[in-house]
C-alpha cells in the first residue's frame, strides 16, 4: 500500500490556470501539489493575450519583466468587415487607468514561465490521473484517489483540468447527474496558430491587432514580439461525425487545413492580401471544437472548486474572448483574497 500524501491545496491539472494558482500558493507559503495526467509537460495552444488584471497578478509573481521581454503590447486593433476597414480601437489607453497594458505572448513560453514560478520540477506530479474524490464533511481532509492506487489528502481540491474535467464529472455524479461532462458541441471550430516574424511588416505594425468579420466566419490576429502574429479563426462547420463532434483538440492539423478554411480571406498584413501568406509563416497550428455548458448545478461544492476550462469552456468567439483573456488568473487571484 502506498503512503498517503497530504497537502493544503491539491490542484488537478497543470495548464495555465492550475500553474497560476500553484504559483500564488507558493508566493503565500501555502503547501500545494499539482496533478498532471500527461507523462511530460506539454504546453498547448498558440498565443495568449494578457489583460491588465492578469498582469497585475503576474507582476506580484515576479513574471512581468519576462513578459515584457518576450511579449508585445497591444496598442490598437483595426476592425474590418470583409475588406472594408470599419474603425480602430485604441488599446493603448488602458494603461493609464489600469496600470498595465495588454500583452500578447507565445503560449508555450508563458506556460514555461508559470511552471518555473510554481516550482514545477518539485510540485507537479506527472502521469497522475484522478479516479475519485471524497469530500466527507466528517473527515479532516478531502480524499483524492488516483488511478495508480495512490491517495492524496488535501484541505482544498481545485479542478483546473480542462474542458474534459474529471473533477467536474465527479461533482456531476455526486450531484445526481450521470457523471459525464455536461457540455455540448456548438458546431463551431477554432483554428489558431503562431507565426514566424512577418518580413513584410515594419516598426509601425508592432502592437497592431486585426479583427476581421467576414460573412461566414471571424478571424482575429494579435501582435507578438518581432512582428510575429498569433491568430484565431472561428467558423461554423457544415458537418462532423459523432466521433469528430466529441473531440476537443484535433489531431494532425496542418497549415493546409487552415488555408482551406481561411487562406483566401483578406488580411491587411498579408503580402498579397490573402491570409494564406500569414498561415504559411506559421510555426505551429492547432484546431479545436468549441463547446458550451448545458446543465451544471454548481462550480464549487464543499471543499472542491473548479477553475478555468474545468469551470466553464472559454472557447468563445474572439470578440468575447477579448473580454476574458485573463479569466483563470483573475479567478486564482480571487482565491487569494
Amino acid at each position: 500500500m502506498q503512503p498517503i500524501q497530504e497537502t493544503q491545496v491539491l490542484i488537478v491539472g497543470g495548464g495555465i490556470g492550475g500553474l497560476a494558482l500553484a504559483a500564488l500558493c507558493r508566493r503565500l507559503n501555502i503547501a500545494y501539489l499539482v496533478l498532471e495526467r500527461s507523462k511530460k509537460v506539454t504546453p498547448a495552444g498558440a498565443g495568449i493575450s494578457l489583460a491588465p488584471n492578469a498582469l497585475r497578478v503576474l507582476d506580484q509573481l515576479g513574471l512581468y519583466q519576462d513578459i515584457v521581454r518576450h511579449g508585445q503590447t497591444l496598442d490598437k486593433i483595426d476592425i474590418h468587415r470583409n475588406r472594408t476597414k470599419w474603425r480602430t480601437l485604441d488599446w493603448g489607453r488602458v494603461t493609464a487607468p489600469f496600470g498595465y497594458p495588454v500583452y500578447s505572448i507565445e503560449r508555450h513560453h508563458f506556460h514555461h514561465l508559470l511552471y518555473r514560478a510554481a516550482d514545477g520540477e518539485n510540485t507537479v506530479l506527472l502521469d497522475c490521473s484522478v479516479a475519485d474524490l471524497i469530500d466527507d464533511t466528517t473527515e479532516q481532509h478531502v480524499k483524492v484517489k488516483l488511478e495508480n492506487g495512490a491517495q492524496i489528502n488535501a484541505d482544498v481540491v481545485v479542478g483546473a483540468d480542462g474542458i474534459r474535467s474529471i473533477t467536474r464529472r465527479i461533482l456531476a455524479r455526486q450531484a445526481g447527474l450521470d457523471g459525464k461532462n455536461t457540455i455540448r458541441f456548438t458546431g463551431r471550430v477554432h483554428m489558431s496558430g503562431y507565426t514566424a516574424p512577418l518580413e513584410n511588416r515594419g516598426p509601425k505594425d508592432l502592437g497592431v491587432g486585426n479583427w476581421l468579420f467576414y460573412d461566414d466566419c471571424t478571424l482575429t490576429t494579435w501582435p507578438c514580439v518581432e512582428n510575429r502574429q498569433w491568430f484565431i479563426g472561428v467558423k461554423q462547420v457544415e458537418s462532423q461525425g459523432q466521433e469528430e463532434m466529441g473531440r476537443s483538440v484535433w489531431a494532425n492539423v496542418t497549415p493546409a487545413m487552415v488555408n482551406e478554411a481561411y487562406g483566401s480571406k483578406f488580411h491587411p498584413f498579408a503580402e498579397t492580401g490573402q491570409f494564406k501568406d500569414i498561415v504559411d509563416r506559421s510555426e505551429r497550428v492547432i484546431a479545436s471544437n468549441v463547446f458550451e455548458e448545458v446543465d451544471f448545478p454548481t462550480m464549487s461544492k464543499g471543499r472542491v472548486a473548479l477553475l478555468g476550462d474545468g469551470e466553464i469552456d472559454h472557447n468563445l468567439s474572439p470578440a468575447v474572448v477579448s473580454t476574458c483573456i485573463a479569466s483563470p488568473l483573475s479567478q486564482c487571484y480571487a482565491v487569494h483574497i
